[in-house]
């Protein structure tokens, strides 16, 4: 059977709590055969049975279907980013990886380096995660000491900067605030930047 749909995530999330397909069934409040029908994509969920199977799975019918989408795997090679403008200081030290709004960002910086590139963000924000070494980043009036394996989540909106005590390596992840940009592009079916993973 051919749909958009594979409902072969209920299967997972099922075992991440430890639930048997008995067990579900159980809980749900759906026959065992309905069960092991939709995980196993021989048949399409009701709405009644999708949203039974959910509130079970400590989901919300939706969130599942989203779930259950299909959706393809997507590679980008990092690059070194490049800005018209000047004055953007540490942009020669940023490899970024751009997923369309979403962007991911490698920064290699020697101790004293200042990086402050507000040019790549848009509407999104900001996670950072310190691989080694030890920065001081500032967002608008406040100062947050990073060490390694200290991660942060801030607006990424904000004027912010991040400046390098020591040699210092970390990544940073710009999400959309607004989700649907996910969405579209992990619909997307460009070839020249997508590779399904068998």
């Amino acid at each position: 059977m051919f749909s958009k749909y594979n409902f072969k995530v209920i299967r997972t999330l099922r075992r991440r709590l430890g639930m048997t397909m008995e067990q579900l069934a159980q809980k749900s409040g759906v026959t065992y055969p309905t069960v092991a029908a939709v995980e196993t994509n021989k048949s399409l969920p009701s709405m009644k049975t999708l949203d039974a199977l959910a509130g079970a799975l400590q989901f919300s019918a939706s969130n599942l279907l989203a779930l259950a989408e299909r959706r393809m795997v997507q590679i980008r090679r990092a690059e070194i980013a490049e800005s018209p403008k000047k004055n953007q200081p540490g942009m020669e030290k940023l490899k970024v990886a751009y997923f369309d709004k979403g962007k991911m960002i490698r920064t290699t910086a020697a101790a004293g380096e200042r990086i402050h590139v507000m040019e790549l963000h848009e509407d999104c924000h900001e996670m950072a995660y310190v691989l080694n070494g030890e920065l001081s980043l500032r967002v608008d009036d406040n100062n947050y000491l990073l060490r390694e394996d200290d991660t942060i989540l801030f607006d990424g909106v904000l004027d912010h900067e991040y400046d390098m005590i020591t040699d210092c390596e970390f990544i940073t992840v710009h999400i959309p605030k607004d989700l649907r940009s996910i969405k579209e592009l992990l619909d997307s079916k460009s070839v020249d930047i997508i590779k399904e993973i068998k």
